[in-house]
């Protein structure tokens, strides 16, 4: 009794249901692990290499070709009133990979922000964020890293403490950009050094220049794994409208040359 006992108040404490923690027992048994360097740049028209558990219709992520930064195809996302996954209004792909901790790990991808991609006031919307991977039946925290989008700025944020919270001990406010254009691509690339001993350490890119660089402590002490990626759109509140977003070339590996978003990572090179 008392370890059934025990086990029924880490579920309560995670702030998941039964049902979810179940859901999340099994994939911790069947899901892939990722390699240490991987493209996924939608060239292939599938989602082979993603978890797409986070996309509730058909319509939520859709590769196409109208939009596109490099190749043939990107990833156009949407979400809508209704669209709730996992606690959120979220159409997001994750990449299986748990980050290696006391070690770097580069990533690349571009974002396109349409000229409808109008949110409530008032409303923040995530675009890509690195989650942190709470153990089984333990409670997660704010991602410890993360793109956000709030009434025309786009902000880089983060969040660390000793221990997984949704209102950790320390939350970091990186980078702003103002007045952010609509209708043109974005190339992003990150080194990422994820430490739970020490500090992290980022060196973030945009369109081949500097943006800024962090050192300091990241993400949560008494988590075990690093933290995993995930691509998409993600509204913190309601939305009243349907919001779509681009995605394209995500790539991650050991170096800016392996996940340089503007061009291809399959021999060819297309910087259009």
């Amino acid at each position: 009794m008392s370890n059934a006992k025990t086990e029924a108040e880490r579920i309560a404490a995670s702030g998941r249901t039964p049902q979810e923690h179940a859901e999340i027992a099994r994939a911790l048994k069947t899901d892939p692990k990722g390699e240490r360097s991987v493209t996924l740049d939608f060239e292939n028209g599938s989602f082979d290499g993603w978890s797409v558990r986070r996309l509730p219709r058909p319509k939520s992520a859709l590769i196409q070709s109208q939009i596109v930064r490099v190749g043939s195809k990107a990833c156009r996302f949407e979400i809508d009133k209704g669209d709730y996954v996992s606690q959120g209004a979220r159409a997001e792909l994750r990449d299986w990979y748990n980050a290696p901790l006391e070690a770097e790990t580069w990533y690349g991808f571009s974002t396109y922000l349409p000229h409808s991609f109008v949110p409530p006031e008032g409303v923040g919307v995530v675009l890509a964020q690195w989650h942190d991977q709470a153990e089984l039946g333990d409670p997660s925290g704010k991602p410890p890293f993360a793109i956000r989008y709030l009434d025309g700025v786009l902000r880089f944020t983060g969040a660390f403490s000793e221990v997984a919270s949704d209102d950790p001990d320390q939350r970091h406010l990186f980078h702003e950009i103002t007045d952010i254009a609509h209708d043109v691509w974005f190339d992003f690339i990150f080194r990422i050094h994820w430490s739970k001993t020490a500090n992290s350490r980022i060196d973030a890119y945009l369109d081949g220049k500097s943006l800024f660089r962090f050192e300091g402590p990241l993400g949560y002490r008494n988590q075990i794994k690093g933290p995993y990626f995930k691509l998409g759109v993600y509204a913190s509140g309601e939305i009243d409208a349907p919001l779509a977003v681009y995605h394209d070339n995500y790539s991650r590996g050991a170096s800016y040359e392996d996940v340089d978003p503007s061009v291809l990572h399959d021999g060819s090179d297309d910087p259009s």
